[in-house]
């Protein structure tokens, strides 16, 4: 599932600081703080902007976006750079730099991690306007501020949870597609079947009971009539042999065009680019087989959204003699050590059903191998 900020919310939080950054120019303009207000203010503009254009926005643990490197060191930077500027100029309106980082903690920490972080935010304004600031009644004001930050915190944890049901939505949706796609190929394979059993059962045993007849008919005529016959039975025999293949075809049909199944799969996937590449005119003529390729494709999705920082995957289905081979691979990294949960198990669980063979690996990135014999 994927967690992230918005390019929306990114570009509110460096637009609300360049107003920021106007503002107390205007406000200190002509005064020996200005240039130095102006230093403070763009390292924290800097520092907003570097976290915008992170590319690590991907899930490390739960609804945690990992960060890493210049952009680590970009979020846990803005908050003593917004200290400073407030300990160094005394301007009111700078604790909205502070309202702006709170509102992106969620994403970042943990729910509790950030009412402990608020608390440090709020002590620290209060020591700043205390003593940097000389304020008479520190805890009035420190309060009002608070409360800012307190109303950024839950809308972005309101807007985070709404995000994660959205995409919950969507990837339930999908599956719901899928299945509908899968459980409607079922249904004309039963109705295929059903009308190739019927085919056979009463027309195949009608034609049956008339070539014996006129087989019998043969023996008992003769001259013109008798040719006559033989051309009706050779007809009836011929008949009930087409009869006899038009079954056999219409039960060996395929049931699942391959191509179609996996695009509803992965239709929509958010922060995922995945590249689709099924051998032409594949196409699986039973219905368990073509569940289980869906299910495995979904579980590696699933998968690299929750684990990895990939930003594309690529799946390719081919047919090898009496087997399908799916593979799937991201470009997230992997890891060093692949642990088998519930949905790795869940995978090779389903394939081995099948008398197949599932083969994970783990780097240089993850990549699974589905090989699934066609049913006989």
């Amino acid at each position: 599932m994927e967690n992230r900020i918005s390019f929306y919310q990114h570009m509110s939080g460096i637009g609300t600081g360049i107003v920021i950054t106007t503002f107390s120019s205007l406000m200190l303009w002509e005064t020996p703080k200005f240039w130095e207000s102006i230093v403070w203010q763009c390292m924290i503009l800097i520092a907003l902007f570097i976290l915008s254009s992170s590319k690590n926005n991907s899930s490390k643990s739960g609804n945690i976006i990992e960060l890493k490197g210049v952009d680590r060191l970009a979020f846990w930077a803005i908050l003593p750079l917004v200290f400073m500027t407030g300990w160094r100029v005394s301007v009111d309106i700078y604790f909205i730099y502070t309202v702006i980082w709170i509102a992106y903690a969620p994403f970042y920490m943990s729910w509790k991690s950030c009412w402990y972080w608020l608390a440090i935010i709020s002590i620290g304004w209060y020591l700043i306007r205390l003593y940097a600031w000389g304020e008479s009644q520190p805890l009035a004001g420190t309060l009002l501020v608070g409360t800012f930050h307190v109303f950024a915190l839950l809308s972005a944890r309101t807007a985070q949870e709404a995000q994660q049901a959205n995409e919950k939505t969507q990837e339930l949706n999908r599956e719901v597609l899928a299945t509908q796609h899968l459980l409607s190929e079922t249904s004309r394979e039963r109705e295929r079947i059903r009308i190739a059993r019927d085919l056979h059962d009463l027309l195949g045993h009608h034609l049956t009971a008339l070539t014996i007849n006129l087989q019998v008919a043969s023996h008992l005529s003769d001259g013109e009539a008798k040719e006559k016959v033989d051309q009706c039975h050779s007809l009836s025999k011929l008949l009930l042999s087409d009869v006899r293949e038009t079954v056999a075809t219409m039960r060996k049909m395929p049931v699942v065009k391959l191509q179609e199944l996996l695009e509803i799969a992965i239709k929509d996937i958010p922060r995922l680019q995945i590249s689709l590449d099924v051998e032409a005119e594949l196409e699986v003529d039973d219905v368990n087989t073509a569940e289980v390729l869906l299910r495995i494709i979904q579980e590696a999705i699933t998968n690299t959204l929750k684990h990895s920082h990939a930003r594309a995957a690529k799946i390719k289905v081919k047919l090898e003699g009496d087997q399908i081979i799916m593979e799937y691979t991201d470009d997230g990294g992997g890891c060093e050590k692949l642990k088998h949960g519930h949905g790795l198990q869940g995978m090779r669980e389903r394939i081995e059903r099948l008398d197949g063979q599932l083969h994970i690996e783990s780097k240089p990135n993850f990549s699974i191998r589905a090989i699934a014999p066609l049913a006989n």
